[in-house]
This record gives structure tokens, C-alpha cells and sequence, in this order.
């Protein structure tokens, strides 16, 4: 693709901003924090007819407990060519009320235009993104895809619980996927994420009078708290992992040695190797056993799994550097320590890239905002990327 070309992208995005601002301060200004079902569900509405206006076929797998999943589907104009599937999530952190609060606004910051509102960053733009570089391909004749598929899953910040099965169910019928969580800044993607799992450790003892006859029993919580140490000073030992003790219980009542008591574990880790070396040095420390009498257990698994820099991840990190470079920009590829939906479609060979949407700052936070100027040039960057990919 020429720079010529690429630059007629950005131009088209630029006419295209005003519809696209207003987009984003409509779906902004809905309540949809993961357990707001009524708002998530009226967002999917929107984005419905928004999908159709651009030529796509849409459907919703019904949720009970959460919003509702949509699916849009756009055919290319190659029925042989490649199948994508672009994903973003419509639910935010924030609790109902939040948008009446501190509604969709344009402002200055540090001498640029921002925009700020609930999950303007996190990431309803990144939405929208997606789905205006498709645009830009639909009117300039470029949709050279068999066809691309897009989710807009309803409990991503809660990780995906009921979407999951169908992003793995769509991603096994695709040849890539890209992935529209937050950018870092103009010239970032996300090409890895830690993959993150939660662990127990169990430790049972004998119960006692804890005046009358301590010494006949065996103390769980005393076994307990040298596992904890043990355990905690493997954070930062294996590179790629983090651990993390994060809830500690044991004992019912002070009058009784405690038999049983546990703790729970956040763990991250940037590859399968990693987690494995982490996995093993885990179950040495709980095989070490302090006190007669006690026995000790592990469990637990990821939840997510790494979403690591492949051979077939990188072919799309190339493909995104070279669109970049059309627009003049130099794109670099970053690791987060959080995960998303590129974690599960990665774990499942499915060639990946993340990190495609809008730039800003303070995600979670009242202050959440994403940066202006340059969303043009971003948008035209994805819709570059897909056709380097589509050919």
C-alpha cells in the first residue's frame, strides 16, 4: 500500500470523525459496568444498527445473567480470501449513575484534545475504531476479505465468563484476530500479555483445647503463616511471573487450635515455560513441611492463559509496522501485565495482535480519558493492517 494511499485513509477518517464523536459520546453516555445488563444490552442495540448502516449481518447470543453478545458479520468481496474476527468489549467497570456523574466531554489536556467519559477509553472507542476502518475499506472497495466477524462481548472486565466459548468457538473459524483494548500511545500495539491464575494453599492440622490441652494439637494457621512467607518470597525469582498472597483465613474461635486455614494467590506469568518453573518452585515450598503433624496442599490453575509473542504474532507485528510506516509512523510492539481476549484466541494458535485502539490514560479511573488528534491516523492505521492482512 503507497503512502499516497494510506494518506487518503487518514483524509477519509478526518470526514468521518464528527459521525464517529457522536457515536462515541452516545454509547458513552450509557451506564454498561459488566452488572448493568439493561445498559450493555441498549449499547449492543445501538452498535446494531450502527453495523447495519455499514453493510453487516448482526446476531446476539442471549445472556441472563450479563448483557447480551452481538455479532456482526461483513462479507468481502473475496470468498476465498482471509477470515478475521476483530473483538471488543462493551462493558466498563463502573457502577450505574457513573455516565449521568461525568458524561462524554471534549477537553484540553496537556495542550491536546481528549475526550472523557466512562469506558471512553476502555473500550468503547476501540470499538468504534474497528468499526470504521472497516468502513473506510467498504467505500474505498478494499473489503478484499472472505469475511470479517467482530464481537462485542458484555463481561470481558470480569474475564469473560460467558463469552469465552464463543470467542473460542469463532476464533478456531478465523485466520487471524485482532484485538482493540486500549493503545499505549499513537505508535503502540500490544503484541503479549501475562496470562493469570489464581492458587490455594491448604494446610490441616489437629484441633484442641487451646487451654487445657494446647500441646495435643496442631496448629494450622502456625504451618500457614511459614507457607506464606516461603511462598511470597518467590515473587520475582522466575523472569516473566509475578505472586502474589492476597487473602489469608483460618481459625473459627480463640479458645480452639485451628485445624484448618488457607491462602489465596494471584499468579502471573508471560509463557507456559515460565509457569512451569513458577508451578514447580511452588509445590517445593509446600513440601516443606514446618510442623509435625500437618499436611499441606496446592491448587489452583490460570484462569487466563499467556498470550505470548509467537511466530505466528509476530507476522502480524510486521504487518502492522510496515502499515505504519505507510503513515510515516514507527510502530512498536509492547507486553502488558494484564490479560484480555487476545489471551484466549492466542492460546489457541490463532495468529493475534492486541493493543489497536485509542490512545489515553487512567483506565479504571474517573480521570479515564483518550487522546484526539491523532485517531484519524489511528483508524487508518487498522484498516491498512487489515488490508495488508486480507491480501
Amino acid at each position: 500500500m503507497s503512502r499516497a494511499s494510506s494518506q487518503a485513509f487518514v483524509e477519509r477518517a478526518e470526514q468521518h470523525m464528527p459521525a464517529f464523536l457522536e457515536d462515541l459520546k452516545t454509547i458513552v453516555n450509557i451506564d454498561s459496568g459488566t452488572y448493568t445488563k439493561s445498559g450493555i444490552d441498549r449499547v449492543g442495540a445501538y452498535l446494531q444498527e450502527r453495523f447495519h448502516d455499514f453493510g453487516c449481518t448482526t446476531s446476539f447470543e442471549r445472556q441472563t445473567r450479563y448483557g447480551d453478545h452481538l455479532v456482526a458479520t461483513h462479507a468481502g468481496q473475496n470468498p476465498r480470501g482471509t477470515r478475521l474476527l476483530l473483538i471488543g468489549h462493551i462493558d466498563t467497570v463502573f457502577s450505574e449513575g457513573e455516565a449521568q456523574r461525568r458524561p462524554f466531554a471534549i477537553t484540553q489536556r496537556d495542550g491536546q484534545r481528549v475526550a472523557t467519559g466512562p469506558g471512553v477509553l476502555d473500550m468503547k472507542s476501540g470499538v468504534l475504531m474497528s468499526m470504521y476502518a472497516l468502513r473506510l475499506l467498504i467505500e474505498q472497495r478494499e473489503a478484499n476479505y472472505a469475511r470479517t466477524t467482530f464481537i462485542c462481548n458484555s463481561d470481558e472486565e470480569i474475564g469473560s465468563p460467558s463469552s469465552r466459548e464463543l470467542i473460542r468457538e469463532m476464533a478456531r473459524q478465523s485466520d487471524a484476530v485482532l484485538v482493540f483494548e486500549p493503545g499505549r500511545t499513537e505508535g503502540t500495539v500490544v503484541s503479549s500479555r501475562r496470562g493469570c491464575g489464581q492458587y490455594r494453599v491448604e494446610v490441616r492440622g489437629l484441633s484442641a483445647h487451646a487451654g487445657v490441652e494446647p500441646q495435643n494439637g496442631r496448629n494450622a494457621i502456625l504451618e500457614l503463616s511459614y507457607q506464606v512467607q516461603q511462598m511470597q518470597a518467590l515473587n520475582g525469582t522466575i523472569p516473566g511471573t509475578t505472586l502474589s498472597v492476597g487473602i489469608i483465613h483460618g481459625g473459627e474461635r480463640t479458645n480452639v487450635v485451628p485445624d484448618y486455614a488457607y491462602f489465596d494467590m494471584d499468579v502471573r506469568a508471560s509463557s507456559q515455560e515460565a509457569l512451569r518453573s513458577l508451578e514447580r518452585a511452588m509445590r517445593q515450598v509446600t513440601m516443606q513441611r514446618h510442623l509435625q503433624g500437618t499436611s499441606i496442599s496446592l491448587s489452583g490453575s490460570m484462569l487466563v492463559p499467556p498470550y505470548e509473542r509467537t511466530l505466528a504474532n509476530e507476522r502480524l507485528v510486521r504487518q502492522v509496522r510496515e502499515a505504519g510506516r505507510d503513515l510515516g509512523l514507527n510502530i512498536q510492539d509492547v507486553g502488558s501485565g494484564g490479560a484480555s481476549d487476545a489471551n484466549t484466541t492466542s492460546a489457541l494458535g490463532i495468529p493475534t495482535l492486541d493493543g489497536l485502539g485509542a490512545g489515553g490514560g487512567l483506565a479504571h479511573n474517573p480521570g479515564e480519558f483518550i487522546e484526539l488528534d491523532y485517531l484519524p491516523k489511528r483508524i487508518a492505521l487498522i484498516a491498512g493492517l487489515i488490508r495488508r492482512i486480507s491480501s
